[in-house]
């Protein structure tokens, strides 16, 4: 699935990110979120900003249009042509802004994304006696429905969590595209036909588990998840003492509940 995604982005990564310009009407609340629990910034102190699985820059330039403060923005992603668009131009001067190219599933399926994300840390914001300076704000949007299974799942938010700061802000959204009758209808017909075409068995997925195509390119699929809420919930759960919920709602999409957001408060 995941070499699946990854051919997928990278074969259509100019004509997705044509489509993915605008910010999420979420993300204003994450911010607002993010803002109240102050998240180590001052006019004269940055606040840093890790973006996993960051696409095209979309949140960092989002980011410039909606701060005023100055933002050191950390940016990874396994596909590097998705942001070949972004400029410093884009962004505020006073800004710093990184991108390292990383393969967030493989390194979760192999058990070293903590450790790889400690070291893009410690590269972007350096080190202090405790290790890799962490993030005031951590963001994992439109990006864990492209994670295979739950155990995988979890692991990414535990390291999400691990690369913020005690105090500061993670925000993850869940999306929820079954939610949708016309997505979903579109979902469970591009999955019978991906299948079909890819020689997979409906096995090889798992529940809530579906093949999208994209703008009726053949054979153009990538694996995504559907989130309900109670996977939700177990999730959340498992965190293990990492974090506190702050707050948790949906938006997005004409329904506005197109995502499911949970902003989190590292203990």
């Amino acid at each position: 699935m995941n070499e699946l995604n990854a051919r997928f982005y990278r074969d259509n990564a100019a004509s997705f990110s044509q489509t993915r310009q605008s910010g999420w009407p979420g993300w204003e609340r994450c911010l607002a979120e993010a803002r109240m629990a102050g998240n180590g910034a001052t006019p004269e102190v940055p606040m840093r900003v890790l973006d996993l699985a960051c696409g095209n820059l979309r949140f960092a330039r989002y980011l410039a249009d909606a701060c005023s403060q100055p933002i050191q923005y950390l940016g990874i992603d396994n596909c590097p042509e998705l942001g070949a668009d972004a400029s410093p131009a884009d962004f505020p001067p006073a800004w710093q802004v990184r991108t390292e190219e990383l393969d967030v599933v493989s390194a979760l399926l192999s058990g070293t994304l903590a450790t790889s994300l400690g070291d893009a840390l410690a590269r972007a914001w350096g080190t202090t006696g405790a290790g890799p300076r962490a993030a005031d704000l951590s963001v994992a949007f439109g990006f864990l429905h492209h994670v295979p299974t739950f155990a995988a799942r979890l692991e990414l938010l535990r390291a999400l969590l691990a690369a913020t700061a005690p105090g500061d802000t993670c925000c993850v959204s869940f999306w929820r595209f079954m939610s949708s009758e016309c997505l979903a209808a579109k979902a469970r017909a591009t999955t019978e036909r991906g299948l079909r075409e890819l020689g997979l068995a409906p096995g090889d997925l798992g529940q809530n588990d579906y093949l999208l195509g994209w703008q009726n390119v053949p054979g153009s699929y990538r694996y995504c998840h559907h989130f309900c809420k109670r996977e939700v919930d177990a999730l959340l759960a498992r965190l293990d003492g990492l974090a506190q919920p702050v707050a948790r709602f949906a938006a997005d999409g004409r329904s506005g509940e197109l995502n499911a957001y949970v902003v989190l408060r590292r203990s």
